[in-house]
């Protein structure tokens, strides 16, 4: 695929008054460690948001009516997204036509009145452009996940240290007082002892479509720099945007996309334990015959802190006909906590806790979305302290990794039929209603002998974070990059 203005070419960026940005990550007068730009007039915290898509309006949204903060700089290589992203915030009454526009990430970070990046731009974009941002002296809020693949996290957690930045992850259920009360109340002993972590993701999705000729970038996008780190491959997909998701080249499929929220309050509800030593999965892409690489269906099965955990993806509809998904006791999206008196169940915008009858409802924790979230990261910004950030990265970049543990699994894997399947999950009741009732759903697709991809175990090692199995799949452990989008060996 024929690229437009190759930015790998582009002459250097120009020296600022304190810092030069290569893109390499090894920046020849970056700043000190902990040291912080100055904030502008009353404390104000200057804005740049990376990526101008979906998430990108309620991000610039909260940043810009959030107290004594601006949206400075809004920055994508494509001037069709920053142009759409401003008309949407003006319908609702949210005006960032004075910020300025810039295609490149790289321009910004020379920039010496920018306190602070919030990038949402596509995930392998996430640890790159973060570690950049704190090389560059500015303090972070970086989407989930927080890396692509399991090495860019401990890379992350290596670029905080070296350069002492406040960075947050976009985690907000941390800041959502359902799931903060909720899952204080199991960890105050409550429901006495957990038994078991169901995190569920089932999503009303849809075929992401396939067509014969190669997609063509948008005349308005610097395709070269939306490409960053990623592998020149042809797109057989309709639409450009966003369906990204779907490739594993550039996303990460809905274990990656959405279940990262549900696997980050799995793990807090388990005190943010360390990684797994162990990782299982099976799963396809069944009944779309699209573009797409990644699951649709999903099942992941380990055990963290001691605890089993099971993490259930499904993004397709219950049958072609009824735009409806499945649900697993009551909840879409959220986890279910099952403990020795009850069960915690939902997520955010609210929770409730139900008797060992299993119905019920002996408490409720109402939501709000996490609507503070973003200010609790523009305290610390102007505290120069990350003590009390809520989603902190530490806790972040394990979420996501756990997240990249499926994936590396799943692809890891081989074909294999409901056998193979049923001896593998053995006697866990919970994985065995699973498959009977993807069976069901399947069937209603027009798939009787569904051919499943059954991923390899994973042996982990969790004080590095390294997958020790031979022949596990090296496309979610470390990626090959794209030149000069390297992201550096820190750790």
């Amino acid at each position: 695929m024929k690229t437009h203005a190759d930015t790998s070419k582009r002459p250097p960026l120009p020296l600022s008054r304190r810092k030069f940005l290569q893109v390499s990550g090894a920046s020849a007068l970056a700043l000190p460690l902990g040291g912080h730009n100055v904030l502008g007039a009353n404390n104000r915290v200057r804005v740049a948001v990376f990526g101008c898509g979906g998430r990108a309006a309620t991000l610039a949204s909260q940043f810009s009516k959030a107290a004594d903060s601006v949206v400075a700089v809004l920055c994508d290589p494509d001037t069709a997204q920053m142009d759409a992203l401003v008309a949407k915030l003006q319908k609702k009454e949210v005006d960032l036509s004075k910020a300025d526009r810039e295609k490149d990430y790289r321009k910004v970070l020379e920039r010496d009145d920018i306190d602070a990046v919030v990038i949402c731009s596509p995930n392998y974009w996430h640890t790159l452009q973060a570690i950049q941002a704190m090389e560059a002296g500015k303090d972070v809020y970086v989407e989930k996940p927080v890396s692509h693949n399991i090495w860019e996290g401990q890379q992350l957690i290596a670029a905080k240290k070296k350069y002492g930045r406040i960075i947050a992850a976009g985690f907000q259920n941390r800041s959502d007082p359902g799931p903060r009360e909720g899952i204080q109340y199991v960890q105050d002993g409550n429901l006495g002892k957990i038994l078991s972590v169901h995190a569920v993701c089932m999503r009303n999705r849809q075929s992401i479509g396939k067509q014969a000729a190669a997609l063509k970038p948008p005349a308005t996008i610097d395709y070269d720099l939306w490409l960053g780190p990623c592998q020149d491959t042809p797109m057989f997909r309709p639409q450009f945007h966003y369906d990204w998701h779907w490739v594993f080249n550039t996303g990460n499929g809905d274990v990656g996309n959405q279940a990262p929220h549900e696997i980050d309050m799995a793990c807090w509800v388990l005190g943010d334990s360390p990684l797994p030593t162990e990782f299982h999965s099976f799963g396809g892409r069944f009944g779309w015959d699209d573009a797409g690489d990644t699951p649709n269906m999903m099942a992941n099965w380990y055990k963290q802190a001691g605890i089993p955990c099971i993490i259930e993806v499904n993004d397709m509809w219950l049958a072609p006909e009824r735009n409806t998904s499945p649900v697993r006791n009551g909840i879409r999206v959220g986890i279910i906590v099952k403990c020795e008196g009850g069960e915690l169940r939902g997520g955010r915008n609210g929770m409730y806790v139900v008797g060992e009858d299993g119905k019920t409802k002996l408490q409720k924790f109402p939501g709000n979305g996490g609507i503070d979230h973003q200010e609790n990261f523009l305290e610390a910004v102007r505290a120069h302290n990350g003590d009390n950030l809520r989603s902190k990265i530490e806790a972040a970049e394990r979420s996501s990794a756990v997240a990249h543990l499926a994936n590396i699994s799943y692809l890891s894997g081989g074909e294999a039929g409901r056998k193979a399947v049923d001896a593998a999950i053995g006697d866990n009741e919970m994985l065995q209603t699973i498959v009977e009732e993807q069976a069901t759903q399947l069937k209603d697709w027009g798939i009787e002998s569904p051919g499943y991809t059954l991923g390899k175990k994973l042996s982990i090692d969790p004080a590095t974070a390294t997958v020790q199995t031979p022949g596990a799949d090296p496309r979610l452990i470390k990626r090959d990059y794209r030149a000069p989008f390297t992201v550096p060996e820190l750790a």
